[in-house]
C-alpha cells in the first residue's frame, strides 16, 4: 500500500477527496464537474486537482448572479 504525503491545506491544488473536506462539496460532484469540465481542474496521470481557490470564485459569483 502506498504512503500517501499529507496534503497543504493552502494550496490551489488538491486531490478530490481534500478538495472535498475544504469545500463542503460532495465527491460526487466535483468528480463529475472535472469529467464534464464545469470544476477548474487539471488531470495528471489519473488523479484529477481541483483548482479550489478558481472553484470557490467561480461558486462565489454564480451564486450573485454572474
Amino acid at each position: 500500500m502506498k504512503k500517501r504525503l499529507q496534503t497543504n491545506p493552502d494550496a490551489p491544488f488538491q486531490r478530490i477527496p481534500d478538495a472535498c473536506r475544504i469545500t463542503g462539496l460532495s465527491m460526487y460532484y466535483l468528480r463529475n464537474g472535472c469529467k464534464d469540465g464545469t470544476v477548474p481542474h487539471i488531470k495528471s496521470g489519473t488523479t484529477y486537482m481541483v483548482n479550489v481557490p478558481a472553484l470557490l470564485e467561480k461558486l462565489k459569483g454564480g451564486a450573485m448572479g454572474d
